[in-house]
């Protein structure tokens, strides 16, 4: 058997992607390959769509490796319909009290971009407000089970560096959702989003009753751009994002303003997300969609500190450290004191919580602790740069 290279199984694992299930490279079959077909398919969340696409010849897979993507769809399929059930429930609380809510990501793309809602793994519900209503919008749902996470910052921290509420249902189904106010960035980031521009181009969402919407193709295109150019980083994302985006831009083609979405993201200045996104994807699965002249105006309108951005989120260090220093570069110097602030001396609910203090004069003699564990997070990123240097160097 020829021994094959990482490159090799991944070039393997994309044709599965795009290709007919009848015409399969010419590559070893046997039950070894496609172990390590699965493990790539398990680590991007691709493994039931593999299953999807064997799932009228199974015969053609070594039955174990087709019992594990079996596995992955079927566990898929009763998670997302539990979300889903969950979500109808949500939505009819909300659109009661005349609150308009905007679906994101996967809750939409799961029933759009999808043959079946088990093929689209969900980790959770994004759902968008009016700043005006998000205080109604988590207190009501808090009265049905909704908690939030006890976190190290403060109340105005929290205002500087978030642009949603999460929300956990400590009770099963045991579902979180992201209530977002903004999309991206905080509100004391440098780059705020505009979020009007994204209010202006919201749609009905048929099927899904009064008061429920979605972005239009234009603006919810630019936002997964953003999503993972400049909040998540291109280098550490999943395939799944990128085939996604490619499924999106063959379904809604003829419905993307090119022209709003370039102009779009030069006055949110996303151009560097939204052109190394897009180009990510034409890398891996080619686009006959995506007009040349987009790419060459992106590029044009691309400011240095866009691109240093972008780059820099796609080759950090996957570490706590090294996206709270990412998100501290974003923020203004006020900002900046209270993040500094907030991480040296949190909250002491949050100390009881993260360290096991049993009361408050615990927690306050206790914050030697919390400095030793953020002197031992940064020597492990420092470790880790250290590592990854070396790898590059050599």
């Amino acid at each position: 058997m020829i021994a094959l290279s990482e490159k090799d199984v991944d070039r393997y694992l994309i044709k599965l992607l795009k290709d007919p299930v009848d015409y399969l490279p010419d590559e070893p079959g046997d039950e070894e390959f496609w172990e390590r077909i699965a493990r790539r398919a398990e680590r991007h969340g691709l493994s039931p769509l593999i299953y999807w696409k064997f799932r009228q010849d199974q015969t053609l897979l070594p039955p174990v490796i087709y019992n594990q993507f079996k596995q992955a769809y079927l566990t898929t399929l009763g998670r997302n319909r539990i979300f889903f059930a969950e979500l109808e429930r949500v939505l009819g609380w909300l659109t009661s009290q005349g609150i308009t809510v905007v679906l994101l990501k996967g809750a939409v793309f799961a029933r759009t971009l999808y043959e079946d809602i088990g093929l689209r793994p969900m980790s959770d519900l994004d759902i968008l407000l009016r700043k005006e209503d998000i205080s109604d919008a988590v207190h009501l749902l808090k009265q049905h089970g909704y908690e939030e996470p006890v976190l190290h910052q403060s109340d105005l921290l929290k205002q500087d560096v978030s642009h949603d509420v999460h929300l956990h249902l400590a009770r099963p189904p045991h579902v979180d959702i992201e209530v977002h106010w903004l999309l991206v960035g905080g509100e004391k980031f440098r780059h705020k989003t505009d979020m009007e521009w994204f209010w202006q181009r919201i749609v009905p969402l048929t099927g899904w009753g009064e008061g429920v919407a979605t972005l239009s193709p234009t603006a919810h295109l630019l936002y997964l751009c953003a999503h993972l150019g400049y909040q998540h980083g291109l280098g550490l994302i999943g395939w799944l994002w990128l085939l996604e985006l490619a499924r999106f831009l063959e379904t809604y083609r003829q419905e993307i303003d090119w022209n709003d979405f370039v102009e779009g993201a030069n006055h949110l200045t996303w151009n560097a997300a939204a052109y190394y996104t897009l180009q990510a994807v034409c890398q891996l699965f080619p686009q006959s969609f995506l007009p040349a002249q987009v790419m060459s105006r992106l590029r044009a309108q691309m400011m240095p500190q866009e691109v240093s951005h972008v780059l820099a989120m796609s080759q950090v260090v996957p570490s706590r450290l090294a996206f709270a220093w990412k998100q501290f570069e974003q923020l203004d110097n006020a900002a900046r004191l209270r993040a500094v602030i907030s991480r040296l001396f949190p909250s002491l609910a949050f100390m009881r919580q993260r360290y096991g203090f049993r009361s408050n004069w615990q927690a306050i003699l206790g914050y030697p602790v919390r400095w030793l564990d953020l002197t031992s997070v940064f020597l492990k990123y420092v470790k880790a740069r250290f590592r990854a240097g070396k790898r590059t160097s050599g």
